[in-house]
């Protein structure tokens, strides 16, 4: 029986809940102000006073919902899948064979670098997978984010036909790709195994299908003998 692998083996550490927080709160202390001056640069009475308590709220927000995500995320690792849960009010299930996986890499940012964290990811063929979707520009804060900027924020769980599994540290996260890659190619040997006890034997290119079947014919009749 395969050992299940889950989230109490390599945990996604705590440490991520504050690497996530601060790099959030990093881009806003950039996007507000960038916002306020092109927004209010004519002002001459420009309220920083509330500039602090948003970042304050901001903060605390993004804190809570960065903690609810971590706990409210479970992934296991099977012997015919892989299996992920996550929601806070809706709850999401998926189970994903190894079979469609197309893409297994471990991805580390500048403050995954800097805390020693790292993520795996896994690209599918389900979900999507190949289509192609047009850049679209969305605006934060007043401003314009192109989609290039969008696909750099930090995902935990399933989205369209990607997994991510944030948080953790080098070694668990090259261990955990060693797995899936192991999982992967039994995957392929079962189904190979399957395939060549589900073909019949092909005659031979120089005999009539005819004689062929006369032949095996007799020599069962001759084996119940």
């Amino acid at each position: 029986m395969d050992e299940i692998i889950t989230e109490k083996n390599y945990p996604v550490q705590g440490l991520w809940v504050f690497k996530s927080i601060l790099g959030s709160f990093l881009s806003l202390i950039i996007l507000v102000p960038l916002f306020w001056f092109s927004q209010f640069s004519k002002s001459k009475d420009l309220e920083i006073s509330l500039y602090i308590p948003l970042i304050i709220i901001f903060a605390i927000f993004h804190f809570v919902v960065t903690i609810l995500r971590r706990a409210t995320f479970h992934y296991s690792i099977e012997g015919q899948f892989l299996t992920l849960r996550q929601g806070i009010l809706s709850k999401q299930q998926r189970h994903i064979p190894y079979g469609v996986i197309q893409n297994l890499f471990v991805k580390q940012d500048l403050f995954d670098r800097i805390f020693g964290l790292a993520s795996l990811t896994v690209e599918n063929a389900s979900q999507g997978a190949g289509a192609f979707t047009a850049p679209q520009e969305q605006k934060v804060f007043g401003l314009r984010v192109g989609n290039q900027r969008q696909q750099q924020v930090e995902m935990v769980g399933f989205s369209g036909n990607k997994v991510s599994i944030p948080g953790l540290t080098k070694q668990n996260a090259e261990t955990l790709k060693e797995i899936v890659l192991q999982k992967m190619k039994e995957n392929r040997r079962r189904r190979k195994a399957r395939a060549g006890k589900n073909s019949s034997p092909q005659p031979p290119s120089f005999l009539p299908a005819r004689a062929f079947s006369l032949a095996r014919e007799a020599r069962r009749q001759f084996r119940s003998k």
